[in-house]
């Protein structure tokens, strides 16, 4: 994770770290030439996804599968692998297309979209490890209507954000990813009030949640408005829903 994280990683030494785990290195093939990217030809190595996708955007990608790859033994049956991968993936693009939007550094640009795709990472570190406790939180979450976030609070005294944060942090990834994901559904405790990965984060995530739970009963899915006024942006999200809305619907979206 050090590696990859450090701003001295190259593309050959992420290529070599790719090529050393084929499993990982065919996952990265399937992402990358999956329609979310869109490119104009099939990529069969490593150096040719870097060539066309960008160092950051790999590395994150890599990140983001070995993250993943931590969990592919688990027992848990409350949610799909795949399920919650592809929602971290759509949250991610979300969350760099709006940094772009703002005008950011490509760090920035960068965090967000790994940030993006582990923010849920706490959710599997609790249907792992607590079973009970998460099944308590979801009973909690329906007979209340509360968010999910909220009921394991009450349940567990600290939220799959804050679990996820925490989690990343000890792997060592920057204090900005693990700001984003911490509090991206309760950004207002966060320390900072202005544009950041987490602002990013927390409202690529609000708009693929609505999207997700269209039709369906549930607390509404709101963004932080209070947080949202702090750092000086307009609340509307209907701004952010077509900014998105028209980045996925081009190829590669980026």
């Amino acid at each position: 994770m050090q590696e990859l994280q450090s701003p001295d990683a190259s593309i050959d030494k992420i290529g070599q770290i790719i090529s050393k785990d084929l499993g990982m290195l065919t996952k990265m093939l399937q992402v990358v030439n999956s329609p979310f990217y869109g490119l104009p030809r099939r990529i069969s190595s490593a150096t040719q996804a870097v060539a066309l996708l960008g160092l950051e955007a790999i590395k994150s990608l890599v990140l983001s599968m070995k993250v993943f790859s931590q969990f592919e033994s688990s027992s848990q049956t409350f949610f799909s692998l795949d399920v919650l991968w592809n929602h971290g993936m759509t949250t991610g693009r979300y969350a760099r297309t709006i940094a772009k939007e703002q005008g950011t550094d490509t760090r920035v640009m960068e965090d967000a979209f790994a940030a993006g795709l582990l923010h849920d990472v706490g959710l599997l570190v609790l249907a792992t490890n607590t079973p009970d406790q998460y099944t308590e939180t979801l009973a909690l979450m329906q007979n209340q209507g509360i968010a999910e976030w909220e009921a394991e609070r009450q349940v567990l005294g600290a939220t799959h954000a804050e679990v996820g944060g925490y989690l990343l942090g000890t792997w060592g990834l920057s204090d900005t990813i693990v700001e984003a994901v911490a509090f991206h559904h309760d950004p207002t405790r966060s320390m900072g009030h202005t544009f950041s990965s987490l602002t990013a984060v927390h409202i690529a995530n609000v708009l693929e949640e609505q999207e997700q739970a269209a039709g369906m009963d549930g607390p509404p899915i709101v963004a932080d408005q209070t947080y949202l006024h702090a750092c000086g942006l307009n609340p509307d999200m209907s701004k952010w829903e077509a900014l998105c809305r028209g980045a996925a619907s081009r190829p590669g979206g980026r």
